[in-house]
């Protein structure tokens, strides 16, 4: 939709004018000179909404967005550096930012069946900056009395169902700039050991 008028946005604090509000993210990285490959975010209450390059957005005067270079979320070193076999690992990025990381051959303990599993972690599109959430494995698993941890749910991802567990990091627990994947490994691992 044309406005009446030029509309002014603010991307990454410089103002830029335009004549349609509508505009995809690619648009928008071009006219800002921003990498296609980073991650464009629409300020509004609440979480931010990431804007694909092929997606379109409709603005209004004064609307800020933002970009981030996409999240590394796992070179060669850093998953070596989380314990992570590279060749166990694979990522799915999705379209809303997120990537969703799978590891192959997970170890739990031995209290559960199985105890061999693939392990989901979803990464927000600023980690390592922002936390990761909860976590998923497949097949599902059971405590050594047959019943299912505390927490767990299913839930179908990437075509798959998956065993979620509805677990959360303690407040302060993820530091910006500090924490990194191996952390949550540990995290995840910890769950685990609470075998219940």
């Amino acid at each position: 939709m044309k406005p009446d008028r030029p509309i002014h946005v603010f991307i990454n604090r410089n103002k830029y004018e335009m004549e349609d509000s509508q505009q995809t993210g690619a648009a928008l990285k071009g006219l800002a000179g921003i990498p296609l490959g980073d991650v464009l975010f629409l300020q509004q209450p609440g979480p931010d909404l990431v804007v694909r390059n092929d997606s379109a957005v409709t603005l209004k005067n004064g609307d800020q967005l933002h970009s981030q270079p996409a999240a590394d979320y796992g070179g060669v070193d850093q998953l070596a550096d989380a314990g992570l076999a590279t060749d166990k690992v694979k990522l799915h990025p999705q379209p809303d930012g997120w990537t969703f990381l799978v590891v192959d051959d997970f170890d739990i303990p031995v209290e559960y069946g199985p105890h061999r599993v693939q392990l989901l972690i979803k990464l927000p599109p600023l980690f390592p900056d922002a936390a990761p959430d909860m976590f998923w494995v497949r097949p599902a698993v059971h405590v050594a009395n047959g019943t299912l941890p505390r927490g767990a749910s299913h839930e179908v991802l990437l075509q798959q169902e998956w065993q979620r567990f509805s677990w959360h990091l303690a407040s302060g627990a993820w530091k910006p700039g500090v924490s990194t994947l191996r952390d949550y490994l540990r995290c995840v691992r910890g769950r685990f050991e609470r075998r219940d």
